[in-house]
């Protein structure tokens, strides 16, 4: 049993579309829709488009909408979970091979990579901003150095993970750009991440959250995060039931 989560902020233009790909690509998987606190009709159309939807109170970040997320599938008894945005750059049809490279291999957290092979061109549909390119190239390089495992997409959205990831990021997880200390973190409690080469898709609607000032928080957070992370204790182990 497995469970889709979109965490969707202000998405009334995209979600629905998102919802019937996913569900015409895995029709035996549950679809929620975590409603992050949006103004427009995002948990309306999610809903109308058979999801379940959960509502946050108001807008608490895209750090809250996953946790929440995992720890619904957790809660819920899933054996997999997966999640992938809500404004149409991720094909349901990747998270479904993400979800199927998971399920038939050994590892714990996967990860889906718009560059995982560096020798390999991008996927056609997918330019990256070259600010974003170089960011996501410092973070990589940065989370490599500090967990000792090679990345090349710290920031991907669409992830699948099994019942100990649900378990973990359902306790934690941080509510403010947490992709990257979500993956350090899940190295330095033993979990297995792994990385597979997807296509992502040009924004099909809303508008990105990062601004010039939250890029720059987004840097120096990270920054400090990952370096303080190499002195934290483990939590002594992670659920699996």
């Amino acid at each position: 049993m497995n469970l889709i989560f979109i965490p969707a902020w202000n998405e009334e233009g995209t979600v629905a579309a998102v919802v019937a790909d996913v569900r015409a690509q895995m029709p035996e998987v549950d679809i929620l829709v975590v409603d992050d606190g949006s103004t427009d009709r995002t948990a309306e159309r999610a809903a109308g488009a058979g999801a379940r939807v959960a509502s946050l109170p108001f807008n608490l970040g895209l750090g809250a909408a996953l946790q929440t997320g995992y720890r619904m599938a957790y809660q819920g008894g899933y054996d997999y979970c997966a999640h992938l945005d809500g404004d149409g750059q991720h094909p349901p049809a990747e998270v479904k091979r993400l979800l199927q490279r998971l399920t038939e291999g050994d590892a714990d957290l996967m990860i889906g990579s718009r560059y995982h092979d560096p020798g390999e061109p991008d996927a056609e549909e997918y330019r990256p901003t070259f600010s974003r390119r170089l960011g996501i190239s410092f973070f990589r390089t940065l989370l490599t150095l500090t967990t000792r495992q090679r990345f090349t997409d710290t920031t991907s959205g669409m992830r699948a993970g099994n019942r100990r990831v649900m378990a973990l990021f359902a306790d934690s997880y941080s509510p403010d750009f947490g992709e990257i200390e979500s993956l350090q973190l899940a190295l330095r409690e033993g979990l297995t991440v792994e990385e597979m080469q997807v296509r992502f898709l040009p924004r099909e609607g809303g508008a990105s959250f990062l601004t010039p000032l939250r890029s720059a928080f987004f840097i120096f957070k990270n920054v400090i995060v990952l370096l303080v992370g190499q002195f934290k204790p483990r939590t002594g182990g992670v659920r699996s039931q």
